[in-house]
């Protein structure tokens, strides 16, 4: 059985919470036993994958400066239709983003790598909207994106995000292979 919607949003906050509070600092209490202090991540992901990532992204400038999304929902309308509450709203970036106005938020986005894409073949349908919704939101909040519409014969899947993440990949003009870590101890 399929929990309520408000108790799914209320989940998807502890995910949020444990990326954030826990998965990060041990990854970066990792990297500082290394000597690599201060660094920011990229989140990356195609379809859902791209809502997670754009999602993680925006609400976490402090902790991500670049996100590549392909193909992805902006709003929680695919897990909860229209019901709103404040779970929702903030998992929601077309439903946050507009009403950010703290300079001190905006600034680092402004500041960021973000790529967002989508074709326009099959199964695009629902994605382009909310692509080009976010690409309107982020124009208006001065915070520079690349969002980038593919052809009508690209579709929502593998095939074409196998060809895009690399390709988008090559354009990032910081991005250094990172050195191996493990998260096990030495």
């Amino acid at each position: 059985m399929t929990p309520p919607p408000e108790a799914r949003a209320r989940r998807h906050n502890d995910y949020d919470r444990y990326i954030a509070n826990e998965f990060v600092p041990l990854v970066r209490a990792r990297l500082a036993c290394e000597g690599r202090h201060g660094q920011k991540f990229m989140a990356t992901g195609c379809s859902l994958g791209a809502y997670h990532a754009a999602n993680f992204f925006f609400r976490h400038p402090d902790i991500f400066d670049t996100v590549i999304a392909l193909s992805g929902p902006y709003s929680a309308k695919f897990s909860v239709g229209d019901f709103m509450n404040e779970d929702v709203y903030m998992n929601s970036p077309l439903s946050y983003l507009p009403n950010l106005t703290d300079p001190a938020y905006l600034e680092p986005l402004r500041q960021s790598e973000i790529i967002i894409a989508t074709g326009q073949g099959r199964w695009e349908e629902e994605i382009i909207p909310e692509t080009r919704a976010l690409q309107a939101i982020l124009e208006s909040k001065n915070i520079p994106a690349w969002v980038d519409f593919w052809g009508y014969d690209v579709d929502h899947d593998w095939p074409w995000w196998r060809i895009q993440m690399p390709y988008f990949l090559s354009h990032l003009p910081n991005l250094k292979p990172a050195a191996p870590f493990s998260l096990q101890d030495p």
